[in-house]
C-alpha cells in the first residue's frame, strides 16, 4: 500500500505517462471570441486502490499551475473553481465513467493557453496528465473595411448543422476614414491646368510670376481643407463644400516666400503636406552707408552722391542689397575692381587713410543670375592746406567784385554829367577849387571821419569848369570886395561857417553860400545855377565797421572839375 502511494506521487509530478494511465484530447482547440466550444476528452487509469463506490475527482488546470496550491479552471470538486474563468469553464465529463470532456462558454482572448487534466480516485490514482495537454486558441472575428466597402452589405450567419439551427444578421457598412491621398498641384499660368507637384517639397518661382496652388484629398467623411503660411491661416473650405481648395497668388513677391501647408481634417483625423516656396529676383534696394572718422552714425548715400573726405581720414563703406539667390557684391574705383577689405563680406570697403589716389568714382555692384544693380559715388579728397587758400581766394574775389562795381558806378555818373554839360553849354564859375597847401581857416569845424557807413563817394562833388569870361569877372569882383585888413569879413568865394556846416549834409546844394553880392553877381549867379551839378553815392544797410582815423591830414573830399 505504501509503495502504491509513492508511485502515485512520483507519477503525478512526472511528465512521463505511467503504466495504466492515458488521456485522449485534441491537441488544439479553436474558438471565436464570444462563442462556446466543447472539448471532448477520455481517460483511463489502473484499477488500484479504489472500488466502484469510490468517487472520482477531476480538474482542469492551466499548464504551469501547482495542483497542490493553485485553483483549477474547471473541476467537480466544490468551491475550487478558478476565479478568472468566472464559471465559463465547465467539466461536463464524469471521471468515474472515464470522461474528462470540457465546455467553454463566451470564450475570451485571454483564455488562450495550454490546459492539462488531473484525476484522483482512491489512494493510488492521483495523476496529472501533463504529457497530454491541449491548446485553446481564441480567435477574433474581425473585418477591416476599405474605403471602397462604403455602402456595401455585411451578413453574419451562424449554423448549428447537427441541430439544424442557424441565424444571421445583415448590416450596411458606412465606412469613414482619415483623409488620405493628399495631393498639391501647381499652375504657373492662368490658362494652364494645375500639375501635381510630386514628392518634392521645394518650389522656385520668379518675382511677379502668376502662381496657383491646389490642395485636394480623398475622404469619405466630409473634410475641411486649409492653406497656411507658417502659422498663419490663409484660406479654408467648408466640410459641406466638396472639392479641392485653390490658393492664387496673382503676382508673387519676395514676401510670399515661406513654408506653405495644405491640411485636410475630419472627425477621424487629419493629413497634411508642406511646400517650401522660394521667390527669386534680381538685386534691388541697393544702398551704400558711409561711416567717416569722428562720426558714430551711418550715413545713407544714394546713387550719384558726392562724398567729400578729408585727406588722411579713414572711411568705411557698407554696400547692402536684397536679392534671391544672394547677390555677389564688389567695389570698383574708376572702373578698376578693388580687392575686398573683408573676404567674408565683400560688401565692406575700408579706406584707413584717404589719399589722392582714392579720388574718383566709387561703384558698388550687386549681381546674381537674374540681373544686377549698382550705386556710384563721387569721392573727392579735401586737402588740409587748401582750406585756408580757398578762404583767402574767396575774400579776394569778393573785394575785387565790390571795387569793380564802385568804379562802374563812378563812370556812369561822370558820363551823365558830361552829357548834361554838353546840352547846357559852359556854366559860370561857382567856386574856386581848394589848392593844396592852403592853410586851414581859423575856427573851421573839424572834418568828418570816414567810416564804413560814409565812403569817399559820399563827398564827391562834380562842379563844371567856368568859362574865361566868368573867371575874369570874378577876379575883378574879388579885388573890389577884398577887405583892407584880415579883421574884415572873409573874401568872396571863401565859405562861411554856415556854409561849412552845410557841406556835411549829403544833399545836392550850391557849393558857395549866400553873402553880399552886387547886382551883376547876383544876375550872373542866378543865370548859372541851372548848370551846377552834384553827385553823391551812399551804401545803406551795410554792416558798420569800427571808426578809424586816417594819418593823412589832407582834405577828406575832392572836387572834380571838368575843363
Amino acid at each position: 500500500m505504501a509503495l502504491s502511494l509513492l508511485l502515485a506521487l512520483l507519477w503525478g509530478g512526472s511528465q512521463a505517462q505511467a503504466p495504466g494511465f492515458s488521456l485522449q484530447v485534441p491537441s488544439v482547440v479553436m474558438v471565436q471570441e464570444g462563442l462556446c466550444v466543447h472539448v471532448p476528452c477520455t481517460l483511463s487509469y489502473p484499477r488500484i486502490g479504489w472500488t466502484e463506490d469510490t468517487p472520482a475527482l477531476g480538474s482542469w488546470f492551466v499548464v504551469g499551475t501547482d495542483t497542490n496550491k493553485g485553483r483549477p479552471v474547471a473541476t467537480n470538486k466544490q468551491d475550487q473553481v478558478h476565479g478568472g474563468s468566472g464559471g465559463r469553464f465547465q467539466l461536463t465529463g464524469d471521471p468515474q465513467n472515464r470522461s474528462c470532456s470540457l465546455l467553454i462558454r463566451d470564450a475570451q482572448v485571454e483564455d488562450s493557453a495550454q490546459y492539462f487534466f488531473r484525476v484522483e480516485r482512491g489512494s493510488y490514482v492521483r495523476y496529472n496528465f501533463v504529457e497530454s495537454p491541449f491548446y485553446l486558441e481564441v480567435t477574433v472575428l474581425s473585418l477591416t473595411p476599405r474605403p471602397q466597402d462604403h455602402g456595401t452589405h455585411l451578413t453574419c450567419r451562424v449554423d448549428f448543422s447537427r441541430k439544424g439551427v442557424s441565424a444571421e444578421t445583415t448590416v450596411r457598412l458606412n465606412v469613414t476614414h482619415v483623409p488620405k491621398d493628399l495631393v498639391i498641384s501647381v499652375s504657373r499660368a492662368k490658362a494652364s491646368a494645375p500639375e501635381p507637384q510630386g514628392n518634392s517639397p521645394y518650389l522656385e518661382v520668379q518675382k511677379g510670376q502668376f502662381l496657383q496652388l491646389v490642395c485636394a484629398s480623398e475622404s469619405q467623411s466630409p473634410a475641411t481643407l486649409s492653406w497656411a503660411l507658417e502659422d498663419r491661416i490663409l484660406s479654408w473650405s467648408h466640410p459641406w463644400t466638396p472639392g479641392p481648395l485653390a490658393l492664387v497668388l496673382t503676382r508673387v513677391m519676395p514676401g510670399d516666400s515661406g513654408c506653405y501647408t495644405c491640411r485636410a481634417e475630419n472627425r477621424r483625423g487629419s493629413q497634411s503636406r508642406t511646400l517650401n516656396l522660394s521667390v527669386q529676383y534680381a538685386p534691388e534696394n541697393l544702398r551704400v552707408m558711409a561711416l567717416q572718422a569722428n562720426r558714430t552714425v551711418l550715413e545713407n548715400l544714394g546713387n550719384g552722391t558726392s562724398l567729400p573726405a578729408l585727406e588722411g581720414q579713414s572711411l568705411r563703406l557698407l554696400c547692402v542689397a536684397h536679392s534671391n539667390p544672394p547677390a555677389q557684391l564688389s567695389w570698383a574705383l574708376r572702373g578698376q575692381t578693388l580687392s575686398p577689405s573683408q573676404p567674408a563680406d565683400p560688401g565692406i570697403l575700408e579706406l584707413p587713410q584717404i589719399q589722392t589716389e582714392h579720388e574718383g568714382v566709387l561703384t558698388c555692384r550687386a549681381q546674381n543670375s537674374l540681373g544686377s544693380q549698382h550705386v556710384s559715388l563721387l569721392l573727392s579728397v579735401v586737402y588740409k592746406k587748401g582750406l585756408l587758400s580757398k578762404a583767402l581766394g574767396s575774400g579776394i574775389f569778393l573785394g575785387m567784385g565790390i571795387t569793380t562795381l564802385l568804379f562802374l558806378c563812378l563812370i556812369l555818373v561822370t558820363k551823365t554829367l558830361r552829357k548834361k554839360q554838353a546840352q547846357a553849354g559852359t556854366p559860370a564859375h561857382v567856386g574856386a577849387p581848394a589848392h593844396a597847401g592852403t592853410p586851414a581857416q581859423a575856427g573851421a569845424p573839424p572834418k568828418p571821419k570816414a567810416t564804413r557807413r560814409s565812403t569817399i563817394l559820399d563827398y564827391i562833388n562834380v562842379v563844371p569848369n567856368p568859362g574865361p569870361l566868368a573867371r575874369n569877372r570874378n577876379r575883378n569882383q574879388n579885388r573890389k570886395a577884398m577887405p583892407s585888413s584880415p579883421s574884415q569879413a572873409s573874401p568872396p568865394g571863401a565859405p562861411s561857417q554856415e556854409c561849412k556846416k552845410n557841406q556835411k549834409e549829403l544833399h545836392a546844394a550850391p557849393h558857395t553860400c549866400p553873402g553880399p553880392r552886387s547886382s551883376t553877381q547876383a544876375s550872373e549867379s542866378e543865370s548859372n545855377q541851372e548848370n551846377l551839378h552834384y553827385a553823391a553815392l551812399t551804401f545803406s544797410g551795410l554792416r558798420p565797421w569800427d571808426t578809424w582815423e586816417s594819418k593823412d591830414t589832407g582834405p577828406e573830399y575832392e572836387d572834380i572839375k571838368f575843363h
